[in-house]
């Protein structure tokens, strides 16, 4: 089968960084498919995103950033991706084929592969902000971004799942530059402050901390592993 990645991109208020995302995409992917946007209808700005190659936008009522990507996650299955990369609108790849090298990283099997955001100074290396995995996790779960969340801990979900699976891998060398006001490469705006949120922060906490400890992160890697033919580890 060809490989197909296709790039699921929630965005809110940044038609900009959507057009600098994609253009990078476009330039550095060697397997691309789509690249599925979703945007929110109540977004001031919605009218501005640009048409560009391979883009297909999806608007609807505002959700956050889990249930946008498993909303963009099932168009993508449907139109034949063979694996699903998560990228923020805030994202600049800029390894060539950096796709083809997450996708060998996975070594034919379930799991989580992830590349350098550039931030590791500041929340550590083995947390997969920006990941690719094959699409055979979303129809396994139904889900590829833990749906009880709302923006953070995805990543922390991520983590827990190529773990258990025993097939996570950090490739230093491919580059998925975050560009993030953390390290002054983007000015703070209206969806950073939201997404950060002090409240909602500690909402996704316990959400996460109840999957992990009251048998959701089990049950989901008992489903990856039938899907796999492995044995997930404790």
């Amino acid at each position: 089968m060809t490989t197909s990645v296709h790039v699921l991109v929630p965005s809110r208020g940044r038609p900009r960084n959507l057009s600098r995302l994609a253009r990078a995409v476009n330039k550095t992917s060697a397997a691309l498919g789509r690249i599925w946007v979703r945007l929110d209808d109540d977004d001031e700005t919605v009218d501005r995103y640009p048409v560009l190659p391979h883009v297909d936008y999806l608007v609807g009522p505002r959700t956050r950033f889990a249930a946008s990507v498993n909303e963009l996650a099932e168009f993508a299955a449907r139109d034949g991706a063979t694996h699903l990369a998560v990228l923020g609108d805030d994202v600049l790849p800029e390894t060539d084929a950096w796709d083809l090298a997450l996708v060998a990283a996975l070594d034919g099997r379930l799991g989580v592969a992830f590349g350098s955001d550039g931030l590791e100074h500041k929340h550590g290396p083995d947390l997969p902000t920006h990941v690719v995995v094959p699409v055979e996790l979303y129809q396994a779960l139904g889900w590829v971004a833990l749906p009880t969340l709302r923006h953070l801990f995805v990543d922390n979900a991520w983590r827990e799942l190529g773990r258990g699976l025993g097939n996570f891998v950090y490739r230093s060398d491919v580059k998925l530059t975050h560009l993030h006001p953390w390290v002054r490469k983007a000015p703070s705006d209206e969806t950073y402050r939201e997404a950060n949120d002090p409240e909602y922060r500690e909402l996704d906490r316990l959400a996460f901390e109840s999957w992990v400890h009251h048998g959701g992160l089990t049950e989901a890697l008992a489903l990856l592993a039938a899907q796999d033919g492995v044995k997930p580890r404790p």
